[in-house]
């Protein structure tokens, strides 16, 4: 069966402000140093992997759980007043996949209670078949897990799903699962997509900046191109 996974932050919806804000207000309640570039170089992999990086320590430390749930917990007491709102030609890609049988599934980086909060916000919830969270994998993207879990949750094969995501963590992650993508937002006409997927080996990315840019046909070709 056809099936579209969806990244949720930055993909359904531009949340880069609304975590940015949290994660100055985390690091600055802990006293750690936080600037824009790293929140940019972090973005789409999951809090674990960002910390481990940065404080030098192994990502089940007890240290590293303390800051990831602060600033988890600080997206989810932001998100009420923020005016995150669903990307351009979302709502539609959303209703086209529904409306010809295609199973669709979120399948974020983030825990389970902010991708609940967010699809709740944004009141999309009824359109997916499930909800994956990456938060507590030992591997996040660019890794395959969580795209690899997505898909046995929904029970189909890797070669029926596409991927569409904003971060190049997120397409990585796509093309080692051996799911087709699309890459969306600033990525989609990046030089680091070109030279990743160079280097990446695995089914087709396309790339749109928006999906008001799409219709039935993209998705239609994608899944052409990789048999499904």
């Amino acid at each position: 069966m056809r099936t579209v996974l969806w990244d949720l932050d930055g993909t359904l919806a531009d949340t880069s402000a609304l975590h940015y804000q949290a994660w100055q207000a985390t690091m600055d309640t802990f006293g750690l140093r936080y600037d824009y570039a790293e929140f940019i170089a972090g973005f789409g992999r999951n809090n674990r992997s960002i910390l481990s990086e940065k404080l030098q320590v192994n990502a089940d430390s007890p240290r590293i759980s303390e800051i990831a749930d602060y600033k988890e917990a600080m997206v989810r007491q932001l998100l009420p007043t923020s005016q995150v709102q669903l990307l351009p030609g979302v709502a539609e890609s959303l209703a086209i996949l529904a409306a010809a049988g295609v199973y669709q599934a979120v399948a974020s980086s983030g825990p389970m209670a902010n991708i609940v909060a967010m699809v709740n916000k944004l009141g999309i919830g009824d359109y997916f078949l499930c909800l994956l969270s990456g938060a507590t994998l030992p591997r996040g993207k660019p890794h395959p897990d969580l795209f690899l879990n997505s898909a046995a949750a929904v029970g189909v094969t890797p070669a029926a799903c596409i991927v569409v995501e904003d971060s190049i963590h997120g397409i990585e992650a796509a093309r080692r699962a051996g799911m087709a993508s699309i890459a969306v937002g600033t990525l989609a006409h990046s030089p680091v997509l070109a030279e990743r997927l160079a280097v990446v080996a695995g089914p087709c990315c396309l790339s749109a900046p928006t999906l008001a840019e799409t219709s039935w046909a993209t998705w239609e070709d994608l899944w052409t191109q990789v048999g499904a």
